[in-house]
Parts: C-alpha cells; structure tokens; sequence
C-alpha cells in the first residue's frame, strides 16, 4: 500500500513540517517581519516541492508524474530566492528589501515556471522520449533550462550561505554559536541535493526535503526561541550618555522626548536662551525651526559657534513601536567639520594633481612627437623611420602582404642652393614635403631620410601600385614650384622604388634596392622613376601597372611617365 512506502511516509512529513514552520512564523511574524517573512515563504516553497515530489511518488498516471515534476520547480526557485533574503535579513537586521531587488530576484522563478508550462513545447527542462507527450518521465533526460537553473539556484544558495557565515564572523561571541549551527544546518541540504544529482544516492529519493526540514527547526527555534538577530540593549549611560554624536529623540507632535549630553551642547550653541529644562520642550523653540517636518532622512547642518562654524551630519530614523505604532523620531548629529574641511583640502589637492598629471602628460606625448619629427619638413625624422619600418617589414612577414618602399631624391639641389640660397633650398624641400604627405595613402611612412632625400614605405602596396605613386610624385614636384623673392623656382626628384620580399627581406637590402633603383634613375638623366631589377620579370610589373589596387587612384596609373615605361620594357 502507499502508506506504507516509506518514501511517501518522509514526503508527507516534511511538507507537514513545512507548513507548520511556515504558519508558526507568520503568526509571530511581528517580533522580526524581515525574518518572519523570509522564513514564512522559504518554507512554504519547501512545503510546495514536498508536495510535488509526493506526487510523483504515489501517482499512476504518467500524465499527472509528468505535471508534478514540472511542477516542482517553482516551489523550489521560491524557496531559494526567500533563503537568499533570510541570509540578508540575518546578516543586516535593519535590512527592508525594496520593490526594485524583489521583482529581480523573482526573474529566475518566472523563467522556471515559463519554461516548466511549455516544456511539451519546447523541452528546455527535460527532453526525450515522451517528454513531448508528457509520457515516461522515468526516460527524461535534464534540459539546458533544467541546468541553468540547478547551478543558478546553487550560486543562491551560495550566496545566502555566504551571507549567514559572514553574519556569524561579525557577531559578538555570545551569538556566535547559534549563527554557526544555522550556517551548518542550512549546508546540509545543499550538499545532500548534489550528491543526489550525481547519482550518489542511485535516486532511490531526493532527500533534499528532509535536509531542509532539519533546517528550517533549527532556523526557526535560533531566530524565534533564542533571539538570534535580537538586540540585547546595553545600559543607556554607556551608549547614549557617552557618545560623541548628538541624540535626539523627538515625539511626533513635536516634543524633545530625549537628549544626550552632546545634543545638549548642540541645542545651546544653537540657541543660548534655550530653557533650562529641555525635555517636554518644542522643538522647533529650540533650534528655530520644525525639525520634524523640514529635516530628511540625513540632513546638512551649520551651527556658528563662538569657537568657530561647525558642520553637522544630521541622520533621521523612525522609533517604532512593537505594534508597529510611531512613537516618534530619532535624529543623530554628527560633527563632520574636519573631515568635510580635510574633504575639501583634498579635493583640491586632487584636481591640481590631476591638472598637473594632464599637463605633464601632454608635454610627454608632445615631446615624443617633436622627436620623432623633422623640424624643417615636419616628417617623421630617420629615426622614427627606421623603428616603423621595421615593424612594417615584420607585418609584411606575418601577414604575407606587399610592401614597397620608394627613395626620392631633389634633382640638383645644390644648385638651388649655390644660385638662390640655402632659404630657397629649404622651402623648397618644405614643398615637396608637402607634397608627399598629401598623395602618400593614410598608412603610409613619409620621413626625411636625410639632406634632399625622402624615404616612403607603402604597407600593402605592389611593384606596379608603388611605381604609380612613386611617378605620381615625381610628375608632381616637376609641375609644382615656390617662389622665392619674386621668381618661380622648379625643382624635379628622382626615385627609387623596391619591394619586399623580391628586394629584398631585411630593412637594409630594401634600403639598398630602393638606393640602387634611385641612382641608375640619376645615371638615366634625373626626374624619373626607376624599379629595383630584383622585382622580378618586367611583363609581370607591366601587368601589375594596369590593375593597380583600388586605394590607389587610377589617374597615378595614367600618369606614368616615359621613364617608367622604358623600365618596364
């Protein structure tokens, strides 16, 4: 018979046991309602998946084992999520949870549930053979959703451990001992409840219900028997009396019910005719205004002294009574003149550090560009160059790309020099600069090489693309010309282009390529391009000439010169 299976015996008396804690505890629920409420609802989630596991157990039909195990789940997210506001509730007794964290806390119940109620749907919970037809239970198999969940309710339970044991380390020795045997109680049904779900158990029941029933007496006689998070109040001269902080304590008609020393000397300095008898006295007499109506809950205070001005941090508490009565209000004023003094002094010493730190950062970053820097051209100078392209050559290795490098030279400059003076020479080398930094591609590496000569690395960039630039600029320069003390100066460039790997491999054999390129273009009759002999057959260049990459604009392709031509021959 089914009563006497004693797997359905342990079922029913743990869902009995639930539910009795759960009715105790809302009944006294005004000695700690936080608590009361927590443990009410932990234990009737408790009750719930009790009840549903009962089912399971004794029913015949296949159909309705199917519905209580799916059903099963929402008593047991409820009852996490409540053990998660029990630990809360334990570790900081004047906890109120708002509206806001319980609506969160309640997301995971509600995709349980949701995905529980469409299971025959969808199978997130449980999958195989009949789950569709809620058919064979004893055949299911764990869905993603029933893992999720499982690990989530885990990391709950963590949690609220968490919370119970760090409530246990803070307290005082004499409620040390009965948080510990909570912290113990509410371990055992999470590690009975994982050693079931990997079989250890060879599922002859869940005993998970039975460990929560252990847990939730012991918990119940702790909080409700032995005071757990009650406070023992200590004699009013050692805490009241004796504290540095200004206490008052105001009825809610607006009386003084109560005042320390501190808040005598407080009411005093505010207001010197003040009676000599402050008790019973209205309190908006005493300081000038209706504290009970314009202070908040913490409220800024400026008290001038004959000392000096003293700041004050007024905090506001209501007293309640234990049939949840207002008896009046509690205001706590704390003397914070030196630490908002202090605050101030460091604030201000902080933003000038900060403004300093900017300035000295950006005088760093603009002297490492000025390094960096030509002064004349205001290209990269040599020895930046030569840190980027190397870094340039070593991406050109690890990714397989093309690179191409061209070296320029001023035709004559010397000349310029000899004839129109070396500030004629200089603006010429600034407008050719110029003109480099405005064709070459975003990416590209412009610098002074040295003297008249220019170096640019193209990243990405064939023999053909690099000769279309290199005779773009050429054109270019041959076009252009400055002005200098009234008279138009022109000034040709020749270059020399390489590419990589065919060039060469290293940062010195495209140095000395692209170099060689440059001077058989000088030996040729200057203002022309030549390419490095090593970049292989002249056909295939002539081809690369005619399908230059797209970045490249095409009129650089038509604009090659004879001289190029007569190279690629």
């Amino acid at each position: 018979m089914v009563l006497r299976d004693p797997v359905f015996v342990t079922y029913v008396a743990t869902a009995v046991v639930f539910a009795w804690i759960a009715v105790v505890t809302w009944r006294r629920r005004s000695h700690n309602p936080i608590v009361a409420a927590a443990l009410t609802v932990t234990m009737a989630g408790a009750c719930w998946w009790s009840v549903a596991l009962t089912v399971t157990r004794v029913a015949s039909n296949q159909t309705v084992v199917s519905l209580a195990m799916l059903g099963a789940f929402p008593g047991a997210s409820i009852m996490v999520v409540a053990f998660v506001c029990l630990g809360i509730a334990i570790a900081r007794p004047q906890w109120t949870p708002r509206r806001a964290v319980l609506l969160a806390m309640l997301f995971e119940p509600v995709l349980i549930t949701v995905a529980g109620a469409t299971n025959p749907w969808f199978q997130l919970v449980y999958r195989g053979a009949g789950a569709a037809q809620l058919t064979g239970p004893a055949r299911w198999t764990y869905g993603p959703i029933f893992w999720w969940d499982t690990w989530f309710s885990y990391l709950e339970m963590t949690i609220g451990l968490g919370l119970i044991a760090w409530a246990w380390w803070q307290a005082s020795p004499a409620f040390r001992g009965q948080r510990l045997a909570v912290f113990l109680a509410a371990l055992v049904p999470l590690v009975v409840n994982v050693v079931f779900l990997v079989g250890g158990l060879q599922n002859i029941l869940d005993p998970t219900p039975i460990g929560l029933a252990v847990t939730g007496l012991i918990v119940w006689y702790a909080v409700f028997r032995q005071d757990l998070i009650t406070f023992s109040p200590v004699a009013r001269a050692l805490i009241v009396d004796q504290i540095g902080d200004a206490i008052v304590v105001i009825s809610p008609s607006g009386l003084v019910l109560d005042l320390n020393h501190a808040a005598v000397e407080l009411v005093r300095a505010i207001n010197p005719h003040a009676p000599a008898h402050l008790i019973g006295t209205p309190a908006f007499e005493l300081v000038g205004k209706d504290i009970t109506t314009t202070f908040s809950q913490q409220t800024d205070l400026v008290v001038d002294r004959p000392g000096g001005r003293a700041e004050f941090q007024v905090h506001a508490s209501a007293l309640i009574g234990h049939r949840q009565q207002a008896l009046g209000t509690v205001y706590v004023a704390r003397d914070v003149s030196e630490a908002n003094a202090l605050s101030r002094r460091l604030a201000a010493a902080h933003t000038q550090l900060v403004r300093q730190v900017e300035t000295i950062d950006l005088l760093r970053k603009d002297l490492a560009e000025q390094a960096s820097r030509d002064d004349l051209t205001g290209l990269h100078n040599r020895r930046h160059m030569v840190e980027r392209f190397r870094s340039m050559i070593a991406a050109a290795k690890d990714g397989g790309e093309p690179l191409t490098v061209a070296l320029f030279d001023v035709d004559r400059f010397k000349s310029v020099n000899d004839v129109f003076g070396h500030l004629a020479g200089d603006a010429m080398l600034v407008a050719h600069a110029a003109l480099m930094g405005e064709l070459a591609p975003a990416d590209a590496l412009v610098a002074r090489w040295g003297g008249e000569e220019f170096f640019v690395a193209l990243p990405g960039a064939d023999a053909a693309t690099g000769l279309a630039f290199a005779n773009d600029l050429r054109r270019r320069c041959e076009q252009a010309g400055i002005v200098h003390q009234g008279r138009m100066i022109h000034c040709t460039v020749s270059g020399g282009v390489a590419t990589f790997p065919a060039s060469g491999t290293t940062m010195d054999e495209l140095f000395h390529a692209a170099d060689v390129a440059l001077y058989e273009a000088k030996e040729a009759g200057r203002n022309l391009v030549r390419l490095h002999r090593g970049a292989g057959p002249s056909t295939a260049v002539a081809a690369q000439v005619r399908s230059v990459q797209p970045r490249f604009p095409e009129r650089l392709v038509a604009g090659l010169g004879q001289s190029v031509v007569q190279d690629l021959a």
